[in-house]
């Protein structure tokens, strides 16, 4: 059997000039921690650029600061991954 994936609500902070935002956004991934999101699930964080910021942001700062809400969704089909 695979790794479980899950489906969260997470409170994220973006930087915008020098300002922070807060705002609720959710997250599907196999990692459950947000600094594991963060470091190592690529994917979900490039589509939180996509979506929190504009094409033209010089920086793009985002923070997960907590998971809200979690629940299993499924599991990995690979079962050899660690």
């Amino acid at each position: 059997m695979g790794r479980p994936i899950y489906s969260m609500t997470a409170k994220v902070t973006t930087i915008k000039n020098k300002r922070p935002q807060s705002r609720s956004v959710w997250i599907v991934s196999q990692y459950s921690e947000p600094v594991d999101i963060m470091k190592n699930d690529g994917k979900t964080m490039s589509r939180l650029e996509r979506e929190l910021f504009t094409a033209k942001a010089k920086n793009k700062t985002i923070v997960i600061d907590s998971i809200t809400s979690i629940k299993q969704v499924g599991t990995t089909s690979r079962p050899n991954e660690t």
